[in-house]
């Protein structure tokens, strides 16, 4: 199932990736985070990719509740950087400022800002490594730096709940809450949860 934020967002045609290709930076999946740090070590001088093996569009993960959060000082700095830079480039993201430490956005409105001048390949898997050379079945990607996301994740799920009938819930049932627009929006590790309009698995 789609996302709230894929809803009336058209995705450009991002390619997939069928011959070599030389960078200094690769990302290894089309997250939020990789399309920041992306975006700014390209205006660093840096040659970035970012490979992705799904079709980006149909990415209901793709960018979670779209709260980011400062949990020490080195992401409480980068997190300001990111919050003057929207505000200075006036990023049309809906950018809400809760906190020192907390930014709210649309994510993929800032995913597509932050990657436009970056090239981004979809349906590219890699399939075997040597050492900094990566197979992708088709060609072969020479990089400097590999970057991936491989943390372990539990399923999540985002349940969109109408501002008028939002009922109390209370924890253990939810991690995180915002409000859209005229909904609000619960991430919580239950699939089933009462009065939830709709869910979307990230």
């Amino acid at each position: 199932m789609h996302s709230i934020w894929q809803e009336q967002i058209d995705f450009p045609v991002y390619p997939i990736l069928k011959r070599d290709k030389k960078t200094d930076i690769l990302y290894v999946g089309a997250t939020l985070e990789h399309a920041v740090e992306a975006h700014f070590r390209k205006e660093a001088g840096n040659a970035v990719m970012i490979i992705e093996e799904k079709s980006i569009a149909d990415m209901s993960e793709l960018g979670g509740i779209g709260i980011l959060r400062a949990t020490n000082m080195n992401e409480f700095k980068a997190l300001c950087i990111l919050r003057n830079y929207i505000i200075k480039h006036h990023i049309p993201c809906d950018l809400e400022i809760i906190s020192e430490t907390s930014i709210q956005v649309h994510p993929i409105k800032l995913f597509l800002f932050m990657t436009k001048d970056v090239e981004v390949y979809e349906q590219t898997k890699i399939t075997a490594r040597q050492g900094k050379r990566l197979d992708i079945e088709s060609a072969y990607i020479d990089a400097g730096q590999v970057i991936e996301d491989d943390r372990p994740r539990e399923k999540r799920y985002i349940h969109i709940f109408s501002e008028a009938d939002f009922p109390e819930i209370t924890k253990p049932d939810i991690l995180e809450i915002r409000k859209y627009k005229n909904n609000y929006l619960v991430l919580s590790y239950q699939r089933e949860l009462e009065g939830s309009q709709r869910y979307w698995e990230i």
